[in-house]
């Protein structure tokens, strides 16, 4: 049994700053990324030239498989994303069934920022981890699924909200339940969570639903690339913000967190990328000539 931590010392401490640090960086970097939209045509150009190569390669067996070569890039692009987040994912499953990571990252770790709490960070990660909570989520994706729905005349963002929902979901109870891993110890933690800690449910849902409703919405309702750029670095940062609070509070470690924002963004991209893949089949059937 260890010492017990409490919520924490008043004032700004070395946490608060390591904390407000980081955020100043991923402001500035969202600020950059606002201020270069040359991005995301430098992406389109390669993805325009990849068609028009693939096209000009394929063209016959494309069109006697009556395949969509724009729509096959995005897919191909796309799922090569899922493949890296979930490599990065099955590593990290690697690392925790063997049982290094939690004696070399995950009880330092925990341990260092118990010892470092302050009672205002404290505090307000215990109302911001909420945020994740499966409700919070729900929530969430139910309006912007329904807005998104409402402006554009289709079901197709319902579809995607839900499979996202409910993809999630599954693939983190499975993984919960295969890999039963327990929580942090008890006098680590300042608030109390039941169910296995591998990997951290409210990472899994709060990255999964920060990469689906910030595309959502940033594909269908925004038009400006500075509001798309901010609708994306809010998400993530509150998406960030809720998995550290989990480690912070003490109810998961490093790589529960970790491993949970990999699965979760790795299900997030695979919905994108059908949705997209959709999309693309539709306005290449209707841009087809109709027969005769």
């Amino acid at each position: 049994m260890g010492q017990p931590y409490g919520p924490g010392s008043p004032g700004f401490g070395i946490l608060s700053a390591i904390v407000l640090v980081a955020l100043l960086l991923w402001c500035g970097l969202a600020i950059w990324v606002a201020r270069h939209p040359g991005i995301l045509d430098a992406v389109g150009r390669i993805r325009s030239w990849a068609t028009e190569y693939l096209d000009s390669a394929v063209t016959p067996l494309a069109r006697w498989l009556s395949v969509d070569v724009a729509a096959a890039v995005g897919l191909l692009s796309g799922m090569a994303v899922v493949a890296l987040l979930t490599a990065g994912f099955t590593e990290l499953l690697d690392d925790v069934l063997e049982g290094q990571v939690i004696t070399y990252v995950d009880q330092p770790v925990s341990q260092w920022l118990a010892a470092h709490r302050e009672l205002w960070l404290t505090a307000t990660l215990k109302v911001l981890t909420h945020l994740g909570d499966a409700a919070s989520l729900a929530v969430i994706v139910v309006a912007a699924s329904a807005w998104a729905g409402w402006r554009i005349r289709s079901w197709l963002p319902a579809v995607l909200g839900l499979s996202g929902l409910v993809g999630i979901g599954v693939v983190l109870v499975v993984a919960k339940v295969v890999v039963g891993r327990t929580r942090p110890p008890s006098w680590i933690a300042v608030i109390v969570e039941d169910g296995f800690s591998f990997p951290s449910g409210h990472a899994t849902g709060s990255f999964g639903v920060a990469v689906l409703v910030s595309w959502m919405v940033g594909h269908w309702l925004l038009r400006a690339w500075t509001a798309r750029v901010a609708l994306w670095a809010v998400a993530l940062a509150v998406a960030g913000l809720i998995g550290f609070s989990r480690i912070y509070l003490g109810v998961h470690y490093v790589s529960d967190v970790v491993a949970g924002a990999f699965l979760g963004a790795a299900w997030a991209v695979a919905v994108v990328v059908v949705g997209e893949w959709w999309e693309s089949r539709r306005r290449s059937a209707q841009a087809a000539p109709s027969p005769g």
